[in-house]
């Protein structure tokens, strides 16, 4: 037994390499895909600002600390009830065997899956309602979320700036909500597409655009993806067509690696500026200088007037000019007369 044990250092790490895993972009995910132009540590610590702020006005604040603070209350009980579990567990056990052997594979198999479905709840309200998660590509950023609907939250964020004109970032530029994350291959991005499609398109049917970006990818190309795509929308609403300039809703795939992220974004080009939150900011600044050009344009419209004035002006110099010319002629006569005397 002892030659077959192994180090202490191979479940050190192996614990890691779990760690690792939960914390790396992966399927069946919701969160936000944030964009950054370098600075990438600003921008995580502002985009945990932001979204914890709306989603304490639209949810309530975090319920994490609270679910912890009862199990550390009762830690304190279950070291004075540990005695008296041990003398009852050898009680116990001589019954068990007896009736262990009575029950039934069905039983016994029902009983590990209600065990294993406690282990993950306990899990889950261990997680946190935003956790950053790698994602394997420069200048973005994957935050997790336990929330059912981010496109909720992230429209909410938008339509405050958009009120107040006022930007709430520095580093952070766009904030993508994603609403279902798959597997890099084609058919399994179909088949999470329809299933998001169903939800939007089966009531009502709108125009719609794709979007889409591959990074860290040279398996998937993007023709046939879009080729692939505009068959599942197709599919779920026959009435849909394409529009590329207003569409009602945007389709918005991005390819990471070996993840897909999707999305389906309602005013993705106006007014929300691609979901660009410095943009969203700047827009009235935007429009305020085309106005101002254009009112300078049309102060500058009477300039024909002055236009013809000069006209007259440059007429009456070149009379004056061509006159002077003529006299000149007359003038140059009389001198050749007086050489010739």
């Amino acid at each position: 037994m002892g030659k077959n044990k192994r180090r202490k250092s191979y479940y050190i790490q192996s614990a890691k390499r779990q760690k690792r895993k939960d914390s790396c972009l992966g399927p069946d995910m919701m969160g936000f895909l944030c964009m950054c132009n370098g600075h990438e540590r600003e921008c995580v610590q502002e985009s945990y600002n932001i979204l914890n702020e709306f989603a304490n006005e639209l949810y309530g604040k975090e319920e994490w600390q609270a679910q912890n603070t009862p199990k550390e209350a009762s830690s304190g009980n279950k070291d004075s009830n540990e005695g008296e579990q041990e003398k009852s567990t050898d009680t116990k056990e001589k019954d068990s065997e007896s009736e262990e052997e009575d029950l039934d594979i069905d039983a016994a198999i029902k009983a590990d899956v209600s065990e294993l479905q406690k282990d993950g709840d306990k899990k889950e309200r261990c997680r946190r309602r935003f956790q950053q998660v790698e994602c394997a590509a420069k200048n973005c950023i994957f935050i997790n979320t336990t929330l059912e609907n981010p496109l909720e939250l992230a429209m909410k964020i938008m339509d405050s700036i958009l009120e107040t004109q006022k930007q709430r970032t520095k580093k952070l530029l766009r904030m993508i909500p994603v609403q279902k994350t798959c597997k890099a291959f084609q058919k399994d991005i179909e088949g999470a597409l329809e299933t998001l499609a169903k939800s939007y398109f089966e009531k009502e049917s709108k125009t719609y655009c794709i979007v889409s970006k591959i990074r860290n990818n040279s398996l998937i190309k993007r023709e046939d993806l879009t080729q692939s795509l505009i068959t599942v929308l197709q599919g779920a609403n026959s009435d849909n067509a394409p529009d590329l300039k207003t569409p009602d809703v945007v389709v918005n795939v991005d390819v990471i690696k070996n993840v897909c992220c999707l999305s389906i974004l309602p005013g993705y080009f106006t007014p929300y500026c691609k979901y660009n939150l410095v943009g969203i900011a700047n827009k009235n600044k935007e429009q305020e200088k085309e106005q101002e050009k254009n009112g300078t344009d049309k102060v500058k419209e009477p300039e024909p007037k002055d236009a013809a004035g000069s006209e007259e002006v440059v007429k009456d110099e070149t009379s004056e000019s061509k006159s002077q010319e003529s006299s000149e002629k007359d003038a140059k006569p009389e001198g050749d007369e007086m050489k010739e005397a």
